[in-house]
């Protein structure tokens, strides 16, 4: 009974609630784009919207990184792969930059939760 219940509460913090998270949870510490390719594909295969289906600063929180490059820095600091390292970047900079107001329609749109 112990087991199933740590299991229960153990799952939900395995699993990737998007595609940017399971970038992030995989991509660093890559040593080669053929990896970092392996991973792009999982990820895709797990969650089919990509980085499109993220919503921007999604990520921002309390607790959180201030920033993308912030997240980069950190996240990317062991990458040994060029690719791994850019796909990190994107999926921090889209987690934790603000979003961007879309003056010409006059809309700011607020972060997907």
């Amino acid at each position: 009974m112990k087991t199933a219940l740590a299991l229960a509460l153990l799952i939900p913090l395995l699993a990737h609630a998007n595609f940017a998270e399971c970038i992030l949870d995989r991509a660093p510490g890559a040593a080669n784009d053929v990896a970092a390719s392996a991973i792009w594909q999982s990820c895709m295969a797990k969650h089919p919207g990509g980085m499109a289906s993220v919503g921007q600063g999604s990520g921002r929180g309390w607790l959180s990184f201030k920033s993308g490059a912030e997240c980069t820095a950190k996240r990317a600091a062991d990458t040994r792969s060029n690719r791994a390292a850019s796909m990190i970047n994107g999926a921090c900079r889209k987690l934790y930059d603000e979003p961007v107001p879309d003056w010409e329609n006059g809309i700011i749109t607020p972060p997907a939760r």
